[in-house]
Protein backbone atom coordinates (compact mmCIF):
# COMPACT_ATOMS: atom_id res chain seq x y z
CA UNK A 1 0.00 0.00 0.00
CA UNK A 2 1.40 3.69 -0.80
CA UNK A 3 2.01 5.41 1.84
CA UNK A 4 -0.24 8.71 2.83
CA UNK A 5 1.15 12.41 2.39
CA UNK A 6 2.89 13.36 5.28
CA UNK A 7 -0.28 16.42 6.21
CA UNK A 8 -2.83 13.22 5.91
CA UNK A 9 -0.78 11.14 8.16
CA UNK A 10 -0.95 14.27 11.14
CA UNK A 11 -4.47 13.92 10.71
CA UNK A 12 -4.98 10.28 11.31
CA UNK A 13 -2.33 10.65 14.03
CA UNK A 14 -4.88 13.43 15.61
CA UNK A 15 -8.09 11.22 14.76
CA UNK A 16 -6.76 8.40 16.91
CA UNK A 17 -5.49 10.15 19.73
CA UNK A 18 -8.95 11.43 19.74
CA UNK A 19 -10.37 8.32 20.21
CA UNK A 20 -8.30 6.85 22.31
CA UNK A 21 -9.63 9.87 24.78
CA UNK A 22 -12.95 8.89 23.77
CA UNK A 23 -12.21 5.34 24.75
CA UNK A 24 -10.97 6.39 27.81
CA UNK A 25 -7.36 5.11 27.20
CA UNK A 26 -4.43 8.69 28.45
CA UNK A 27 -3.08 10.35 25.82
CA UNK A 28 0.09 9.52 23.86
CA UNK A 29 2.84 11.18 26.02
CA UNK A 30 0.14 12.18 28.63
CA UNK A 31 1.71 11.72 32.43
CA UNK A 32 0.08 9.19 33.86
CA UNK A 33 -2.26 10.00 36.48
CA UNK A 34 -1.27 10.76 40.44
CA UNK A 35 -1.55 7.56 43.11
CA UNK A 36 -5.26 7.79 43.91
CA UNK A 37 -5.68 5.03 47.10
CA UNK A 38 -8.63 4.06 48.66
CA UNK A 39 -7.95 2.62 52.22
CA UNK A 40 -10.68 0.92 52.80
CA UNK A 41 -13.45 -1.16 50.30
CA UNK A 42 -16.04 -3.74 51.17
CA UNK A 43 -15.99 -4.47 47.68
CA UNK A 44 -15.09 -8.03 48.26
CA UNK A 45 -18.10 -8.49 50.82
CA UNK A 46 -20.25 -7.75 47.21
CA UNK A 47 -18.50 -10.06 45.19
CA UNK A 48 -19.27 -13.30 47.41
CA UNK A 49 -22.46 -12.54 48.45
CA UNK A 50 -24.40 -11.10 45.82
CA UNK A 51 -22.19 -12.59 43.32
CA UNK A 52 -21.44 -9.29 41.05
CA UNK A 53 -18.33 -9.25 39.07
CA UNK A 54 -15.66 -6.67 40.49
CA UNK A 55 -16.37 -4.52 37.49
CA UNK A 56 -20.09 -4.87 37.49
CA UNK A 57 -21.51 -0.72 37.55
CA UNK A 58 -23.56 -1.85 40.19
CA UNK A 59 -21.23 -1.89 42.66
CA UNK A 60 -20.47 1.61 44.51
CA UNK A 61 -16.66 0.69 43.92
CA UNK A 62 -16.63 -1.75 41.01
CA UNK A 63 -14.04 -1.02 38.45
CA UNK A 64 -16.20 1.41 36.17
CA UNK A 65 -16.63 3.93 39.11
CA UNK A 66 -12.94 3.62 40.79
CA UNK A 67 -11.88 4.67 37.50
CA UNK A 68 -14.33 7.55 36.73
CA UNK A 69 -13.54 8.98 40.50
CA UNK A 70 -9.65 8.71 39.72
CA UNK A 71 -9.09 5.49 42.57
CA UNK A 72 -5.91 3.48 40.83
CA UNK A 73 -5.31 1.67 44.38
CA UNK A 74 -7.83 0.02 46.29
CA UNK A 75 -7.64 -1.48 49.78
CA UNK A 76 -10.20 -4.27 49.28
CA UNK A 77 -11.59 -5.70 52.80
CA UNK A 78 -11.69 -9.16 54.37
CA UNK A 79 -14.30 -8.90 56.56
CA UNK A 80 -15.18 -11.96 58.51
CA UNK A 81 -18.68 -10.98 59.00
CA UNK A 82 -21.04 -12.23 61.70
CA UNK A 83 -23.17 -14.81 62.91
CA UNK A 84 -20.90 -16.75 60.00
CA UNK A 85 -17.71 -19.24 60.82
CA UNK A 86 -14.92 -16.06 60.82
CA UNK A 87 -12.06 -17.88 59.05
CA UNK A 88 -14.42 -20.02 56.86
CA UNK A 89 -15.50 -16.47 55.78
CA UNK A 90 -12.49 -15.18 55.48
CA UNK A 91 -11.32 -18.09 53.24
CA UNK A 92 -14.21 -17.22 50.60
CA UNK A 93 -13.62 -13.76 50.39
CA UNK A 94 -9.85 -13.68 49.80
CA UNK A 95 -10.40 -16.57 47.29
CA UNK A 96 -13.27 -14.85 45.38
CA UNK A 97 -11.55 -11.47 45.67
CA UNK A 98 -7.86 -13.06 44.19
CA UNK A 99 -10.28 -15.03 40.97
CA UNK A 100 -11.37 -11.43 40.17
CA UNK A 101 -8.17 -9.77 40.24
CA UNK A 102 -7.25 -12.70 37.98
CA UNK A 103 -9.55 -12.16 35.40
CA UNK A 104 -9.13 -8.56 34.72
CA UNK A 105 -6.34 -8.03 32.98
CA UNK A 106 -6.51 -4.37 33.72
CA UNK A 107 -6.69 -5.23 37.95
CA UNK A 108 -3.03 -6.54 39.41
CA UNK A 109 -2.61 -7.35 42.68
CA UNK A 110 0.35 -5.01 44.85
CA UNK A 111 2.02 -6.42 48.14
CA UNK A 112 4.29 -3.50 48.23
CA UNK A 113 4.12 0.21 47.59
CA UNK A 114 7.02 0.48 44.33
CA UNK A 115 4.14 -2.31 42.95
CA UNK A 116 1.14 0.04 43.64
CA UNK A 117 2.74 2.51 41.97
CA UNK A 118 3.82 0.90 38.81
CA UNK A 119 0.53 -0.73 38.19
CA UNK A 120 -1.58 2.44 38.63
CA UNK A 121 1.47 4.41 36.50
CA UNK A 122 0.04 1.85 34.12
CA UNK A 123 -3.73 3.12 34.03
CA UNK A 124 -4.89 -0.33 35.56
CA UNK A 125 -6.14 -0.85 39.30
CA UNK A 126 -3.99 -2.20 42.04
CA UNK A 127 -5.42 -4.14 44.47
CA UNK A 128 -4.03 -4.09 47.99
CA UNK A 129 -5.48 -6.61 50.67
CA UNK A 130 -6.83 -6.05 53.89
CA UNK A 131 -8.27 -7.83 57.03
CA UNK A 132 -10.53 -5.94 59.08
CA UNK A 133 -11.27 -7.60 62.26
CA UNK A 134 -8.49 -10.33 63.61
CA UNK A 135 -11.00 -12.80 64.00
CA UNK A 136 -10.96 -13.58 60.87
CA UNK A 137 -7.73 -15.53 61.28
CA UNK A 138 -9.77 -18.10 63.23
CA UNK A 139 -9.92 -19.66 66.97
CA UNK A 140 -7.05 -21.89 66.47
CA UNK A 141 -3.28 -21.01 64.99
CA UNK A 142 -3.36 -17.64 64.24
CA UNK A 143 -0.06 -17.86 63.31
CA UNK A 144 -0.32 -20.33 60.52
CA UNK A 145 -3.16 -18.38 59.37
CA UNK A 146 -1.76 -14.86 59.27
CA UNK A 147 1.00 -16.39 57.49
CA UNK A 148 -1.71 -17.60 54.92
CA UNK A 149 -3.41 -14.82 54.36
CA UNK A 150 0.45 -12.88 54.00
CA UNK A 151 1.27 -15.49 51.26
CA UNK A 152 -1.80 -14.72 49.34
CA UNK A 153 -1.37 -10.94 49.36
CA UNK A 154 -2.54 -9.77 52.42
CA UNK A 155 -1.00 -6.33 53.83
CA UNK A 156 -2.89 -4.65 56.03
CA UNK A 157 -4.31 -5.94 59.35
CA UNK A 158 -7.39 -4.25 61.54
CA UNK A 159 -7.63 -5.12 65.03
CA UNK A 160 -11.06 -5.73 65.62
CA UNK A 161 -14.78 -4.94 64.15
CA UNK A 162 -17.50 -3.66 66.24
CA UNK A 163 -16.80 -6.25 68.85
CA UNK A 164 -13.94 -6.87 70.92
CA UNK A 165 -11.97 -10.11 70.07
CA UNK A 166 -9.41 -12.09 71.64
CA UNK A 167 -6.65 -9.39 70.16
CA UNK A 168 -8.06 -6.46 71.51
CA UNK A 169 -11.14 -4.05 72.94
CA UNK A 170 -13.62 -2.61 70.11
CA UNK A 171 -14.63 0.57 70.00
CA UNK A 172 -18.24 -0.55 69.00
CA UNK A 173 -18.85 -2.05 72.65
CA UNK A 174 -16.37 0.06 74.96
CA UNK A 175 -13.80 -2.97 74.97
CA UNK A 176 -9.87 -2.72 77.29
CA UNK A 177 -6.51 -2.39 75.27
CA UNK A 178 -4.79 -5.07 73.90
CA UNK A 179 -4.24 -8.77 75.25
CA UNK A 180 -1.28 -10.94 75.42
CA UNK A 181 -2.40 -12.82 72.39
CA UNK A 182 -3.09 -9.30 71.22
CA UNK A 183 0.47 -8.00 71.72
CA UNK A 184 1.70 -10.98 70.15
CA UNK A 185 -0.52 -10.41 67.48
CA UNK A 186 1.12 -6.71 66.89
CA UNK A 187 4.62 -7.82 66.91
CA UNK A 188 3.82 -10.58 64.65
CA UNK A 189 2.50 -8.43 62.00
CA UNK A 190 5.38 -6.24 62.20
CA UNK A 191 7.72 -8.69 62.00
CA UNK A 192 6.10 -9.33 58.36
CA UNK A 193 5.91 -5.99 57.76
CA UNK A 194 2.32 -6.04 57.66
CA UNK A 195 0.61 -2.43 58.30
CA UNK A 196 -1.83 -2.38 61.24
CA UNK A 197 -5.41 -0.42 61.29
CA UNK A 198 -6.57 0.97 64.21
CA UNK A 199 -9.85 1.67 62.96
CA UNK A 200 -12.62 0.20 64.97
CA UNK A 201 -10.34 -0.52 67.77
CA UNK A 202 -11.07 0.91 71.43
CA UNK A 203 -9.36 3.98 72.55
CA UNK A 204 -7.03 2.42 74.86
CA UNK A 205 -6.22 -0.38 72.36
CA UNK A 206 -5.37 2.64 69.56
CA UNK A 207 -3.36 4.06 72.12
CA UNK A 208 -1.16 1.16 72.95
CA UNK A 209 -0.40 0.17 69.15
CA UNK A 210 0.82 3.86 68.85
CA UNK A 211 2.56 4.61 71.67
CA UNK A 212 4.61 1.35 71.11
CA UNK A 213 4.78 1.61 67.56
CA UNK A 214 8.59 2.37 67.46
CA UNK A 215 9.12 4.62 64.70
CA UNK A 216 6.80 2.02 62.35
CA UNK A 217 3.76 3.88 61.08
CA UNK A 218 0.32 2.90 62.14
CA UNK A 219 -3.21 3.79 60.54
CA UNK A 220 -6.74 4.48 60.57
CA UNK A 221 -7.87 3.04 57.72
CA UNK A 222 -11.53 4.59 57.80
CA UNK A 223 -12.17 7.27 61.01
CA UNK A 224 -12.97 10.33 61.58
CA UNK A 225 -12.79 13.28 64.06
CA UNK A 226 -14.14 13.15 67.36
CA UNK A 227 -13.69 16.64 67.52
CA UNK A 228 -16.15 17.15 64.51
CA UNK A 229 -19.08 14.38 65.29
CA UNK A 230 -18.96 12.57 68.65
CA UNK A 231 -19.99 9.15 67.11
CA UNK A 232 -18.03 6.74 69.52
CA UNK A 233 -15.90 4.82 66.08
CA UNK A 234 -14.66 8.51 65.62
CA UNK A 235 -11.34 9.09 66.73
CA UNK A 236 -10.13 11.75 69.76
CA UNK A 237 -7.71 14.59 69.64
CA UNK A 238 -5.50 12.22 71.39
CA UNK A 239 -5.78 9.39 69.35
CA UNK A 240 -5.13 11.54 66.26
CA UNK A 241 -1.93 12.90 67.69
CA UNK A 242 -1.25 9.57 68.50
CA UNK A 243 -1.44 7.81 64.87
CA UNK A 244 -0.10 11.12 63.16
CA UNK A 245 3.21 11.00 65.61
CA UNK A 246 3.68 7.77 64.34
CA UNK A 247 3.76 8.58 60.54
CA UNK A 248 0.48 7.20 59.81
CA UNK A 249 -2.30 8.26 58.66
CA UNK A 250 -6.14 8.59 59.28
CA UNK A 251 -8.54 7.84 56.14
CA UNK A 252 -11.56 9.74 55.79
CA UNK A 253 -14.60 7.72 56.78
CA UNK A 254 -17.61 9.06 54.47
CA UNK A 255 -20.55 6.66 56.11
CA UNK A 256 -23.33 9.50 57.19
CA UNK A 257 -23.46 8.40 60.85
CA UNK A 258 -19.77 9.38 61.63
CA UNK A 259 -19.53 12.20 59.45
CA UNK A 260 -22.50 14.04 61.48
CA UNK A 261 -26.03 15.75 60.68
CA UNK A 262 -26.41 16.84 57.41
CA UNK A 263 -23.46 14.88 56.22
CA UNK A 264 -22.43 15.96 52.86
CA UNK A 265 -19.28 16.79 51.51
CA UNK A 266 -18.70 20.53 53.37
CA UNK A 267 -19.30 18.02 56.37
CA UNK A 268 -16.46 15.48 54.86
CA UNK A 269 -14.04 18.61 54.66
CA UNK A 270 -15.00 19.84 58.16
CA UNK A 271 -13.04 16.58 59.10
CA UNK A 272 -10.21 16.79 56.58
CA UNK A 273 -9.58 20.09 58.05
CA UNK A 274 -9.64 19.36 61.59
CA UNK A 275 -7.46 16.22 61.11
CA UNK A 276 -4.64 18.29 59.25
CA UNK A 277 -4.93 20.94 62.31
CA UNK A 278 -4.17 17.98 65.15
CA UNK A 279 -1.42 16.06 62.86
CA UNK A 280 -0.62 18.08 59.82
CA UNK A 281 -2.15 17.55 56.17
CA UNK A 282 0.46 14.34 55.34
CA UNK A 283 -1.65 12.85 57.88
CA UNK A 284 -5.09 12.69 56.33
CA UNK A 285 -5.53 10.13 53.76
CA UNK A 286 -9.28 8.34 52.17
CA UNK A 287 -10.81 5.56 53.75
CA UNK A 288 -14.45 5.78 51.95
CA UNK A 289 -16.38 2.21 53.57
CA UNK A 290 -17.65 2.20 50.01
CA UNK A 291 -20.15 -0.97 49.41
CA UNK A 292 -19.54 -1.19 53.49
CA UNK A 293 -23.64 -0.85 53.86
CA UNK A 294 -23.28 2.93 54.48
CA UNK A 295 -25.12 5.82 54.52
CA UNK A 296 -23.76 8.07 52.33
CA UNK A 297 -23.42 11.78 52.54
CA UNK A 298 -24.80 13.91 49.97
CA UNK A 299 -22.48 14.89 47.11
CA UNK A 300 -20.37 11.57 47.66
CA UNK A 301 -22.81 8.80 46.21
CA UNK A 302 -20.41 5.96 44.70
CA UNK A 303 -16.37 6.26 44.24
CA UNK A 304 -16.85 7.77 41.01
CA UNK A 305 -17.62 11.16 42.77
CA UNK A 306 -14.85 11.81 44.94
CA UNK A 307 -13.07 14.77 42.69
CA UNK A 308 -16.23 16.58 45.06
CA UNK A 309 -14.20 16.42 48.34
CA UNK A 310 -10.88 17.61 46.47
CA UNK A 311 -12.96 20.56 44.99
CA UNK A 312 -14.49 21.20 48.32
CA UNK A 313 -10.72 20.86 50.17
CA UNK A 314 -9.23 23.02 47.10
CA UNK A 315 -12.15 26.26 47.73
CA UNK A 316 -10.65 26.03 51.20
CA UNK A 317 -6.93 26.84 50.21
CA UNK A 318 -5.20 22.75 50.22
CA UNK A 319 -2.77 23.05 47.65
CA UNK A 320 -1.89 20.68 44.81
CA UNK A 321 0.41 19.01 46.46
CA UNK A 322 -1.48 19.00 50.02
CA UNK A 323 -4.69 17.14 47.59
CA UNK A 324 -2.36 14.99 46.27
CA UNK A 325 -1.18 13.83 49.33
CA UNK A 326 -4.36 13.27 50.17
CA UNK A 327 -5.19 11.03 47.04
CA UNK A 328 -2.51 8.85 48.07
CA UNK A 329 1.36 9.73 48.17
CA UNK A 330 0.46 10.58 52.16
CA UNK A 331 -0.09 6.67 52.45
CA UNK A 332 2.35 5.54 49.96
CA UNK A 333 5.01 7.04 52.02
CA UNK A 334 3.42 5.81 55.44
CA UNK A 335 3.35 1.93 53.95
CA UNK A 336 6.95 2.65 52.76
CA UNK A 337 8.19 3.50 55.54
CA UNK A 338 6.79 0.09 56.79
CA UNK A 339 8.14 -1.81 54.46
CA UNK A 340 12.04 -0.39 55.65
CA UNK A 341 11.81 -1.07 59.18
Amino acid sequence: MASAPAHGRWRLLDSLCALALLLGAPAWGAPPAPPQVDLHLDTPTQLLLRKLPLDSPSLEAGTPKLRAGGTNIAVMVIWPGQKVDPLVRSRDLMRTTLAEIARLPDVELATDPQAARRIAAEDKLAVLLSMEGAQGLGEGDWRATLDEFYGQGLRLLGLTWSHSNRFAGSSGDQGGGLTEEGRALVAAARQRQIVLDVSHASRAATLEVCRGAGGIPVIASHSDAHAVHAAARNLTDEELRCICATGGVVGLNLHATFVGPQANVERVADHAVHIANIGGKRCVALGSDFDGYIQKPAGLPDASALPALFTALERRGWTAAELDGLRGENFLSAWSLVQSK
